[in-house]
């Protein structure tokens, strides 16, 4: 808890859950009474469902952190929809120098073209930019 406290978390913003992962004891199923009688709580991913995500506005401003980039006949650029809806034809300007740039094809994660991304999608993004070394 010092370490954590340390960082800037706060005790009731931590939960802590046992886990067998070998096992895959509390992490879908309660863990047996044998093996962890102490602990009443709640396994992993119920706790993860309950998790309350900041609010992500699909008509707010577009955010899409560029994870990675590759050259094959264009530019394309992949990344995760943070906030805001891209479109096919949408004019971007890429952060920070702010170079213009203009969606040609859109993907979703797994490759098939899609005619918009709503935040949380990850998305494949063919763009035509001047200087592709900024990205």
């Amino acid at each position: 808890m010092p370490f954590l406290e340390n960082t800037g978390y706060s005790e009731k913003d931590l939960i802590f859950v046992p886990i067998a992962g070998l096992q895959g004891h509390n992490i879908a199923e309660s863990v047996p009474n044998n093996i962890c009688a102490w602990y009443k709580g709640k396994t992993l991913m119920q706790i993860l469902d309950e998790v309350t995500l900041e609010k992500r506005d699909p008509v707010g401003g577009l955010r899409i952190p560029i994870i990675d980039k590759m050259k094959d006949s264009g530019l394309i650029v992949h990344g995760k929809v943070e906030n805001g809806t891209i479109r096919l034809g949408d004019k971007l300007a890429i952060m920070p120098a702010g170079n213009p740039a203009q969606v040609l094809q859109l993907s979703d994660g797994k490759g098939r073209p899609v005619e918009y991304a709503a935040p949380g999608e990850n998305v494949q993004i063919k763009i035509n930019v001047a200087d592709e070394e900024q990205i």
